[in-house]
């Protein structure tokens, strides 16, 4: 198994902020420290970060060889914690992509469909959304913000944000969300 580990290159290259390095690279280069598993590493990057890790290591900004054995067996204790802290399964990755769900995401999807109605009315809506503090506070503001959505364009196109909503908020949020769905579907369907 391998432990992605940046190199001495790799530190430079973070220590003097090279160019050549995008925020992905830079963000790998901080998480490789030896600890981490190839796999949980790409888990915490996303989408690319395999493919990436692989390009870094081809520039020689990072290891990809398994942990090194202790020399000592002082050390082997350490070493024991070390390995049982690497050595826990990285998360499947529908359980990542679940982790990444928040309502901040939603709030700021909300706020950008708003954006592109354009219009005083919109503007206001975005502001609402904007001034809930909680997920439960946006929750309540979600289905009023919708449904005049569907007025001020059309069912289909909020049921399509709604969808959306559903892939960004965390599990707790989705039985409301799905009973939205199913009024602005039936919504839309009578008006075909």
């Amino acid at each position: 198994m391998k432990y992605p580990r940046k190199t001495d290159s790799g530190r430079e290259a973070l220590r003097l902020r090279d160019p050549a390095l995008n925020a992905r690279d830079r963000q790998i280069l901080v998480l490789a420290n030896g600890e981490r598993a190839f796999q949980e590493l790409a888990g915490m990057v996303g989408l690319g970060g395999a493919a990436a890790m692989e390009r870094l290591a081809e520039l020689g900004f990072l290891s990809l060889e398994p942990p090194v054995a202790p020399a000592s067996t002082a050390s082997s204790a350490a070493h024991a914690v070390t390995v049982a802290k690497v050595a826990r399964p990285a998360p499947p990755p529908e359980a990542a992509a679940l982790e990444r769900r928040s309502s901040a995401a939603a709030k700021m999807y909300l706020i950008d469909m708003l954006a592109m109605i354009r219009g005083p009315e919109a503007t206001t809506l975005a502001a609402l959304v904007h001034g809930s503090r909680s997920e439960t506070e946006l929750l309540d503001r979600l289905e009023p913000v919708l449904e005049r959505i569907a007025q001020l364009t059309r069912p289909s196109y909020a049921l399509r944000i709604c969808q959306h909503l559903q892939t960004l908020l965390p599990q707790s949020a989705q039985a409301r969300l799905t009973a939205l769905a199913q009024g602005l579907e039936s919504e839309r369907l009578s008006l075909q």
